[in-house]
């Protein structure tokens, strides 16, 4: 049975793109971006702590940050004042 591993994304960003093959070990590289030198990386939930402290003490890393996505209200109401005039 297939089971559901809650993943979190990091951004790592570095100094040069070369070191992209390198950050395959830690997690899957989603998406990277040349001109802007980072890297989307998704890791497990329960080791994203880890990773980021490894990541921080490399030489090529500049910053790594945790996507917020998880803390977003995905659940969205529209408010439209003609639709509830028209309503009453």
């Amino acid at each position: 049975m297939y089971k559901k591993v809650e993943r979190q994304a990091l951004y790592v960003w570095v100094y040069s793109m070369k070191w992209k093959k390198k950050l395959q070990r830690y997690g899957t590289v989603y998406y990277s971006s040349p001109k802007m030198k980072y890297v989307m990386l998704y890791v497990n939930s329960s080791k994203a702590s880890e990773v980021k402290k490894e990541l921080v003490n490399k030489k090529y890393v500049k910053r790594v940050t945790v996507a917020h996505r998880k803390e977003l209200d995905e659940h969205y109401v529209l408010n439209n004042k003609k639709s509830d005039e028209l309503e009453e």
